[in-house]
């Protein structure tokens, strides 16, 4: 391609009328084709609407599309008219002149269009700030329902056991020991829930980047998120921990070991 003997072709679409396929031009990698004088090597094809290249398509026919470097050309065709063009910004431009002149040129070239880069930057911008919003209120609102759920099951758990605690400290332990069983259990709470909640993230993020990507493998494991999840996972059980543990203490032995839930 480069060296200006080589060429890629596009074939016709296969047509047909009757229930008989009408004859057409078929070319395959490897012939060699002569165009205005100059032969070329097929080096690849393209078949189908998807492999259409060209700008524009106004007055496209169903012939050989043959596809070449823009010197060659311009050596077949003696036009060096280009059909494409990537104007850029000076600084203090009259951008609302220069958009009117865009706008004036595409209108005067039936098929043509224009695209900023500009605004299709700005575009992909606002798109993923907004979709990164969404993904945050989704996190919020799942770590959320997240951490409850570890409050109620610790908060539920101590007050279910309010008369097992009044008989330990009939028996002689002390709030500093009552403190210490309770918080480690809160402890032993908090990283099983990480653990599981880790686990599964990280297979949901396999999910995600298969998607991204169209298959399936290992990807690398967020350490630094799993851990920021486990210490809020923690401290969530400490403190579902230690405000019933601070009521359940004021409260007397007798009427302790007498709480029936």
């Amino acid at each position: 391609m480069k060296n200006g003997t080589g060429c890629i072709v596009r074939n016709p679409l296969p047509m047909s009328y009757d229930g008989q396929t009408l004859p057409a031009t078929t070319f395959q990698t490897g012939d060699t084709i002569s165009i205005a004088g100059k032969e070329l090597t097929v080096m690849d094809t393209l078949d189908g609407y998807e492999s259409n290249i060209s700008i524009g398509n106004a007055g496209f026919e169903n012939g050989v599309q043959v596809i070449v470097t823009d010197a060659v050309y311009a050596d077949l065709t003696n036009d060096s008219t280009y059909n494409e063009m990537y104007p850029t910004l000076k600084e203090n431009v009259d951008r609302e002149t220069f958009d009117n002149f865009v706008e004036s040129l595409c209108a005067e070239n039936p098929g043509s269009y224009s695209i900023s880069y500009e605004n299709a930057d700005k575009q992909m911008a606002e798109s993923f700030a907004q979709t990164q919003m969404l993904a945050w209120g989704l996190i919020l609102f799942v770590g959320l329902i997240g951490i409850l759920n570890i409050i109620n099951t610790v908060y539920t758990n101590i007050h279910t056991r309010v008369n097992e605690i009044g008989m330990q400290r009939a028996i002689g332990m002390s709030v500093s020991s009552l403190y210490k069983t309770f918080l480690w259990e809160g402890v032993y709470y908090g990283l099983i829930a990480s653990g599981i909640g880790a686990a599964a993230g990280y297979i949901c993020t396999i999910f995600v980047e298969a998607a991204q990507t169209g298959s399936l493998g290992i990807v690398s494991i967020p350490l630094i998120p799993i851990l920021e999840a486990a210490v809020i996972s923690v401290l969530a059980c400490l403190i579902a921990t230690c405000v019933p543990l601070w009521q359940i203490s004021k409260m007397e032995i007798v009427r302790a070991i007498e709480n029936v839930e």
